[in-house]
């Protein structure tokens, strides 16, 4: 992996369907599909909504396992 960003942390949602699910009325505004959102996502370490940034920035920087997806879904 040549750059390590919140993309590549357990703590980052990324995934639109379960963006979605955290801010039920975004669809009010439009889609988490879409390109507007860019490549942000929720960041449940900070509980903020972030583009991702580079891991060395973030003290709670917690790589992926290959086996993990793309981000969790708070239960």
């Amino acid at each position: 992996m040549s750059e390590q960003t919140c993309r590549h942390c357990v703590h980052f949602i990324d995934d639109p369907a379960s963006i979605e699910a955290e801010f039920p009325y975004l669809t009010v505004f439009g889609s988490a599909y879409s390109s507007a959102r860019g490549e942000a996502g929720i960041c449940h370490r900070l509980d903020r909504f972030v583009d991702p940034l580079p891991a060395q920035e973030c003290p709670s920087f917690t790589p992926r396992g290959e086996s993990e997806g793309r981000g969790w879904v708070r239960s």
